[in-house]
């Protein structure tokens, strides 16, 4: 991807406003050129895991990001994680905290990918009998987890940077919302139940079931899969976007793909840094954020400007 002096959309119609911007101004964002439908960002970082404190400005990106999206557009924050990019040491940290954040396990996929099928007996003899490396990424589908339990903060801090994390800005939903438990202060400091439960998260993560965005998520980037048997077992299936799939898709394509999220962004190791992309006039806000984050003197690791 290459910066470009581009220009956003027509003022004629609040989607497409036009409006000259620097590209130095999204810096350290490098803005894609000829999508005239979307608005296309890459931040390049020198490797996955990222740095300390490539982490540490990302982390920090997304957290004023969501701050105004959420107080501007009235958006929600829904984080994913790849399972294949938690292994070895991240593991057991991993599990335990998906036990206590009532994770819910669906499916990655990118643009017209199939299922990955689990190795045949004879394929299984075979790796065996010649003695050939298995490596279990090739034979496991590139699911992920969803994070239920509403904990962005403690959720970039263990995962962040791993190379599989995907987080996407939603309208609400009315029917996640959880009404409160008729349960007085005292209940709660005498009844066992709220010593070994969370036993709001789990009301929460009751109706969080209900959210809109499984069954949307499963027609528009399902097509293809619904004879596959895996298919009504998952829960949702989330698009997994490198910047390359944006500039294929024609622009029908695209417009899809915003119909699920308002605003996406993916840690991508096929362009060896995270991808950024809306359809509507977010750029102000995306402005926005990384004028307050240089007042703030948050620059991103390497900037010499």
């Amino acid at each position: 991807m290459s910066q470009t002096l581009d220009q956003s959309p027509s003022s004629s119609d609040p989607l497409r406003r036009r409006r000259i911007i620097a590209d130095h101004d999204f810096h350290p964002w490098i803005r894609a050129e000829h999508l005239d439908d979307c608005f296309l960002f890459w931040l390049p970082v020198g490797g996955f895991p990222i740095t300390h404190d490539e982490k540490k400005w990302v982390t920090e990106f997304l957290n004023h990001l969501a701050l105004l999206l959420d107080q501007h557009r009235d958006l929600r924050c829904e984080i994913f994680m790849q399972y294949k990019c938690v292994g070895g040491d991240i593991a057991n940290d991993f599990m335990k905290y998906r036990r206590k954040s009532f994770a819910l396990m669906g499916l990655g996929r990118r643009p017209g990918a199939s299922i990955t099928a689990l190795p045949t007996s004879e394929q299984l003899q075979d790796i065996v009998k010649n003695n050939k490396s298995f490596e279990i990424e090739e034979w496991v589908g590139d699911y992920s987890f969803w994070f239920i339990a509403k904990q962005p903060e403690r959720q970039r801090e263990l995962f962040l940077g791993l190379g599989g994390m995907t987080t996407i800005f939603l309208p609400p939903d009315p029917k996640t919302k959880a009404p409160p438990l008729p349960f007085t202060p005292a209940l709660r400091a005498a009844h066992p139940a709220f010593q070994k439960f969370d036993v709001d998260a789990t009301h929460e993560a009751t109706y969080a079931m209900s959210d809109a965005f499984l069954d949307k998520s499963k027609a528009l980037f399902g097509v293809g899969l619904e004879e596959e048997v895996q298919y009504e077992g998952l829960a949702f299936i989330l698009p997994l976007l490198d910047s390359g799939h944006f500039f294929a898709a024609v622009p029908e394509q695209r417009a899809q793909w915003f119909d699920l999220f308002n605003v996406y962004v993916n840690e991508s190791k096929t362009d060896r840094g995270i991808v950024l992309a809306f359809r509507e006039s977010y750029d102000t806000i995306l402005l926005e954020v990384l004028e307050s984050m240089r007042s703030e003197g948050l620059t991103f690791p390497g900037d010499r400007r």
